[in-house]
């Protein structure tokens, strides 16, 4: 009946575009159909009299529908379809070839093949015969690159690589194929990316060519007998005495109890149980190490297999944190000595890695100084130079109005942050934070809250402090190792002596302490990233009532001060700062100078000695990054996995000038981790390019 009415079977017209092949412009139709359709009306009109409205409207659409036809068959509709030569047009297959397609799959149904057996089992001569009827086939393998192969037999497969970049390997096959007319590409893949992504810019790059990539998935999305230990994020650095706080991230898709251990080398340190999100498919932990003497910690982090488990590479991640023996600077400006000032000064005053140094204002443009180098430090008052406020790690400013700082100073304090890489904390106080009319200078931009005058009184009444979620794990605020006895600790604390609101706080701040007042839970303790370095508020000058009202053997103040005051510091840039990333294959080295315009840094160059735990040594030359000034890099490949200790030496000419240290770990594969398919990847992909994302068991449709 179909055909009856418009010659062609309905599939003709799905398979093809619609098309008017005259040569008139479609305007002209369109006008046309406009002046025919206003005449109709007009004789209607006329007619009103003689006839219902009913009828009227009948007769102007079936004119209407007349007139239309009459245009449309004057324009010459016509269907176009596009019909492929038999071998005119090619596709390129990518079969990944990384390590992750030797897993094991369908195993517990007695039918255990691996991945890449599943893939070949595709690509016989009778799984390609569909396909090949009307295209040629180009075969590729995928891994960090695409290859071209003679074929899909298991003897012209490249030994399998540690390393798959999904979004390059296709953008290569495309170039390589632009001299065939490639008609589409097809990926065969577990989607196992090591960066568990294509970028933006790569999938732009890939639907240029306007190709289709369809996708074919392999391997389970679900793996309920596997763990993995997706994540550990610790500081590179941390001072002697720190306690540090591990995140740690697992993968999991049943829930349960995982039992992690931590190593540092061969040292067993601890254990700790962690019940696994029975609502995620992820959960999130926390396990603190304390770092006490200098060095390193190469510590190792591993779950304890669960029953049926194979594989187990990925239950285990190592880090490198370099416990660095650095005396910091800290600067603390005060506008009155209040009791804040003297017992922060107090619980500061014995810790080997600060070096507190204190500018307390007792009148007009006179300044009592503590803990000074030198006479002519701070003579003047607050530093009126870059290079001198810079020296310094940190920054705190109590109760001191901004009118006491300059336009120029106030702008070095947020360059400070921001370019410096240092800290700034600000306390309440009768002339601090808002009051002190910080909410209207540059300064207020890189704060966690916005600060205002309004509702921002110092208010002297008694509250009780309690810890956020985000302060629970905290290392900052950590009195005990133990979870509830560290909100224990911190429930049983006297209350603070006074309070200030600080008003909203920004996307990016982070809430680490609050206070109730009023029925309402208020922020106490937060702060922000910003530019190279963070900013700290503190809404009280009364943690003092802790030390007063606990007995003289209770350290809880000192430990708040000084695990506070260690956190302002200890990620600020050193003089001459080393850093070490592992990028799939090979380590990149990186040197980076705080102040490369000065002129003590003019015509340096920088070198560096690697010696792994292997006996493996190695010396690299590292060179400028061009585009960032004082910023020196180089990279090289290990010959196996280890420890490797990397010491950086900047020099004039044959004159060493300093020098500074940092290690990093080069473990096993990436391929052992995300090893579940990735099918939300391998759709996206296909969806950006017009293709289609595909199962295995449907390869036969492809063709179709």
């Amino acid at each position: 009946m179909f055909e009856f009415f418009f010659k062609y079977p309905r599939t003709a017209f799905e398979e093809s575009s619609l098309i008017l092949a005259s040569d008139w412009p479609v305007i002209a139709a369109l006008i046309l159909f406009a002046l025919a359709t206003a005449a109709l009306v007009f004789t209607l009109f006329l007619r009103r009299t003689s006839l219902k409205f009913w009828q009227l409207g009948t007769i102007g659409l079936l004119q209407g529908m007349m007139v239309a036809l009459v245009l449309l068959v004057l324009w010459q509709p016509a269907l176009m379809s596009e019909r492929l030569v038999p071998g005119e047009n090619a596709v390129a297959i990518l079969l990944d070839t990384s390590s992750s397609m030797a897993f094991v799959e369908n195993e517990q149904s007695g039918e255990a093949q691996t991945r890449m057996q599943q893939a070949l089992s595709l690509l016989t001569e009778e799984g390609l015969e569909d396909i090949s009827e009307t295209y040629t086939v180009l075969p590729y393998s995928l891994s960090d690159q695409a290859e071209r192969l003679e074929s899909f037999s298991e003897l012209s497969l490249p030994a399998p690589k540690d390393a798959t970049d999904l979004g390059q390997s296709v953008i290569e096959a495309l170039r390589q194929s632009t001299s065939s007319s490639v008609g589409a590409v097809i990926v065969i893949s577990d989607g196992a990316d090591n960066d568990g992504a294509i970028s933006q810019a790569e999938l732009n790059e890939i639907s240029s060519y306007g190709v289709p990539v369809h996708t074919v998935g392999l391997g389970r999305e679900i793996v309920p007998e596997d763990l993995e230990l997706t994540d550990v994020v610790l500081p590179a650095k941390a001072l002697p005495g720190t306690t540090l706080s591990a995140r740690v991230t697992i993968r999991h898709d049943q829930p349960g109890i995982a039992r992690l251990k931590v190593y540092d080398g061969d040292t067993f340190l601890s254990t700790q149980e962690i019940s696994l999100n029975p609502n995620d498919n992820t959960t999130l932990a926390y396990v603190e190490i304390n770092a006490e003497d200098p060095g390193q910690l190469d510590l190792r982090f591993t779950l304890d297999p669960i029953a049926g488990e194979r594989n187990q590479q990925n239950n285990t991640r190592g880090s490198v944190v370099d416990i660095q023996e650095n005396r910091y600077k800290l600067l603390y400006v005060e506008g009155e000595p209040r009791w804040e000032y003297k017992f922060m000064q107090r619980a500061l005053a014995d810790d080997p890695s600060i070096q507190l140094t204190t500018l307390l204002r007792v009148s007009t443009n006179k300044f009592y100084r503590q803990g000074i180098e030198d006479p002519a430090q701070l003579a003047d008052g607050f530093p009126m130079e870059r290079a001198e406020l810079f020296d310094y790690d940190a920054l705190i400013i109590g109760s001191v109005a901004v009118a006491e700082f300059t336009e120029e100073q106030q702008e070095m304090i947020r360059d400070f942050v921001s370019e410096r890489g240092g800290s700034l904390m600000m306390i309440a106080g009768l002339n601090g934070l808002g009051l002190g009319g910080w909410g209207d200078s540059v300064v207020n931009e890189i704060l966690p809250s916005r600060l205002s005058a309004t509702d921002a009184s110092f208010i002297r009444n008694q509250v009780p402090v309690s810890l956020t979620q985000s302060g629970e794990n905290s290392p900052i605020l950590t009195f005990s190792e133990s979870e509830s006895e560290n909100n224990q600790q911190w429930r049983d604390l006297p209350a603070i002596a006074d309070y200030q609101f600080i008003g909203p706080l920004r996307p990016a701040a982070t809430t680490l302490l609050e206070f109730e007042a009023s029925g309402r839970k208020h922020p106490l303790l937060v702060s922000q990233p910003y530019g190279k370095g963070q900013s700290v508020v503190l809404a009280t000058g009364g943690t003092w009532r802790w030390q007063m009202s606990l007995p003289v053997e209770d350290k809880r103040h000192e430990t708040f001060w000084r695990q506070l005051a260690r956190g302002l510091v200890a990620n600020s840039p050193r003089p001459f700062e080393l850093s070490s990333t592992v990028d799939g294959e090979s380590i990149v080295v990186r040197a980076e100078l705080r102040d490369p315009d000065a002129e003590e840094n003019q015509g340096l160059e920088v070198s560096a000695v690697i010696a792994s735990d292997n006996n493996e040594v190695i010396n690299v030359e590292l060179l400028p990054v061009p585009g960032s000034a004082g910023l020196y890099e180089a990279s090289f490949q290990p010959s196996a996995p280890g420890l490797f200790s990397i010491e950086a030496i900047s020099r004039i000419g044959d004159n060493p000038i300093s020098s500074t240290r940092t290690a990093t770990r080069f473990d096993q594969s990436n391929e052992s981790f995300n090893t579940r398919q990735n099918r939300a990847l391998l759709e996206r992909l296909a969806l950006a390019t017009g293709g289609q994302y595909w199962t295995k068991e449907q390869w036969d449709e492809i063709d179709d």
